[in-house]
């Protein structure tokens, strides 16, 4: 009896301990998995995504008991492909989807219908705004999550922005709007009215490079039809033809022209209008209105053009500063050693300096970090 039972532990702490075995062999192999995957993952976004700023990359490996599932969202297509095809060999279950969501149907365009939007880096008023769009510019939905819409400009930058801020349509209404409005707002700020005459009810107020469609020329005022169909007036004063074709000269002409016209406006972590920006919006928003589409960023910007020497430098040429090779500032050149740039927090407002120590308008941070200068030829603004 004793024997019999002796042989019934023995039995069961055999089992016990083979059982134990495969769980450890289970676990050590799920580990070792993860591991990898999660190897693959930043070789992959390193390779496909270079620029987070640029695309959505929001790919986790999500662990439930002994079931492993790659959940996510991406831009990316050969992101998208690449991950599938490893998390398959794995068996491990995949459920990422590759924006824009298929759910949006054909409905994956839209435009910006007030004077600016913010765009932000989660669907919360509370989040940092990451970059503005303006009326007018045309955007792609990515993704919808109750009363925001995931956008792409169309310049790559992408943020949440506010369901409101932005008319939803198809490709066939897009190109309706891209064929018509080709009149933007030429001053920093103005006001779009109910009726042609200034004591009537705003429509909208208006900014620098704001996109219009003009339906009907009055004496002197413009009729307007916003992107969500609003009617309003405009004085014709504040309103000129989109020119993508400027000569050189004057292009760099309208460039400073534009920029001083800016002097004294704040500063803005993320914005990129005539109202608020920070440097490199600042940069994009005089260049829009000479017709160049630059990049968002100043690092990105920084790519942009061709290397000019500081001794021939001209007006219009891109100053860009930082540390090392880490671009973290850019100016736009008035010729040789003055500059008008948005300033940083600190300084607060787009102003005159020099690299001159002689000049009143010295800024020795600015002396001290610069890098190189970079001229920009033409560049058509597809906005």
């Amino acid at each position: 009896m004793v024997s019999k039972k002796l042989e019934i532990n023995t039995l069961r702490n055999f089992l016990f301990i083979v059982m134990a075995i495969l769980f450890f062999n289970n676990c050590s192999s799920l580990s070792n998995d993860k591991i990898e995957f999660e190897r693959r993952l930043i070789r992959s976004n390193s390779k496909y995504i270079p620029d987070r700023s640029l695309a959505v990359n929001d790919i986790v490996l999500d662990q439930e008991k002994s079931i492993l599932t790659v959940k996510g969202k991406t831009t990316s297509s050969e992101l998208y492909t690449d991950l599938k095809v490893f998390s398959d060999s794995l068996s491990f279950e995949f459920e990422v989807v590759l924006l824009p969501d298929p759910s949006l149907g054909d409905s994956i365009h839209g435009i910006v219908n007030v004077s600016v939007a913010p765009m932000r880096d989660r669907s919360s008023h509370t989040a940092q705004m990451v970059d503005q769009a303006i009326m007018g510019n045309m955007v792609k939905i990515l993704y919808e999550n109750e009363d925001w819409y995931l956008c792409q400009t169309h310049y790559d930058y992408v943020g949440w922005i506010t369901k409101s801020a932005v008319y939803q349509c198809n490709i066939d209404l897009l190109f309706d709007w891209e064929k018509n409005a080709k009149h933007r707002i030429k001053t920093l700020n103005t006001v779009i009215y109910s009726q042609p005459n200034r004591s009537s009810t705003p429509v909208s107020d208006g900014i620098l490079n704001n996109r219009l469609n003009i339906s009907e020329n009055l004496s002197e005022w413009y009729e307007v039809t916003l992107p969500d169909g609003r009617v309003g007036f405009i004085d014709k004063k504040n309103v000129e033809l989109i020119n993508n074709e400027r000569d050189n000269e004057d292009q760099n002409e309208h460039i400073i022209s534009t920029a001083l016209s800016m002097k004294g406006v704040p500063y803005l972590w993320g914005g990129n209008s005539s109202k608020a920006n920070d440097c490199s919006g600042f940069t994009q928003t005089v260049f829009k209105s000479a017709g160049i589409q630059l990049p968002r960023d100043a690092r990105q910007q920084a790519q942009m053009g061709k290397p000019v020497k500081k001794e021939n430098l001209k007006k219009g040429d891109l100053l860009f500063f930082g540390s090392g090779e880490r671009v973290t500032h850019v100016a736009i050149s008035m010729g040789i050693d003055d500059f008008i740039h948005q300033g940083s927090k600190l300084e607060g407002k787009v102003d005159i300096h020099s690299l001159n120590p002689d000049s009143p308008k010295f800024n020795s941070y600015r002396k001290e970090t610069f890098l190189f200068a970079r001229r920009i030829t033409t560049i058509p603004n597809d906005q």
